[in-house]
């Protein structure tokens, strides 16, 4: 008696096409929802470590009992922070955070991010606008070390960051006040929202 031979089981070639086709779909929508997220992650690690430089800088004031002068260095498109010991409450010149030379008189030495040729540490971010922190409004203030407030209380004021380029423009503002204590908060300009910081506006 001749047995029947057993269909072989499988895709076949359109059943694989509507897979795929259903699979590109799905990609192209989730796309959106991750390019957001990694923009989110951008200026939020960029905040984060904004915030992080300037709380370093007021414990090394009171660390080394010295005042602390804490500035914005900007050059063409790139931008760092620096942090320097000064013995002058109105010090009106930052220290370069893009010298490596440890010697030259202008060196930051007590903090600087990123270091010479890092910027990619930035992840895309960027300055917006002019920071209005500083007495000048030249993004550099005065840390003084037995409280750790503002040398000159008419530096309180804003360093504003922008995210990276891309479908969702993201800001986000550190806010120093007379006191030197620093938050974070949403710029009131932003056109998107991050949603932890929904409560939290200020303006640039």
């Amino acid at each position: 008696m001749v047995m029947a031979g057993h269909r072989k089981s499988g895709f076949s070639i359109i059943e694989l096409m509507i897979t795929v086709a259903v699979m590109l779909v799905l990609l192209m929508l989730a796309m959106p929802s991750f390019e957001g997220m990694r923009l989110r992650a951008a200026i939020r690690g960029a905040g984060e470590q904004t915030l992080g430089f300037w709380n370093q800088s007021r414990l090394e004031a009171a660390k080394r009992n010295q005042m602390v002068k804490v500035g914005v260095v900007e050059a063409g498109s790139e931008f760092c922070l620096g942090a320097a010991t000064t013995a002058d409450p109105d010090d009106g010149e930052a220290c370069d955070c893009f010298l490596a030379d440890t010697t030259d008189p202008a060196y930051c030495d007590v903090a600087r991010f990123p270091g010479p040729g890092n910027q990619a540490e930035w992840k895309g971010v960027t300055l917006s606008g002019t920071p209005t922190l500083g007495s000048d409004l030249d993004g550099l203030a005065v840390i003084e070390p037995k409280r750790t407030s503002l040398a000159d209380t008419d530096a309180a004021g804003t360093i504003s960051l922008a995210g990276p380029p891309g479908q969702f423009a993201y800001k986000l503002n550190l806010h120093v006040d007379a006191f030197g204590r620093a938050t974070l908060c949403e710029s009131t300009t932003a056109t998107q929202h991050l949603p932890d910081y929904g409560g939290r506006t200020c303006a640039d």
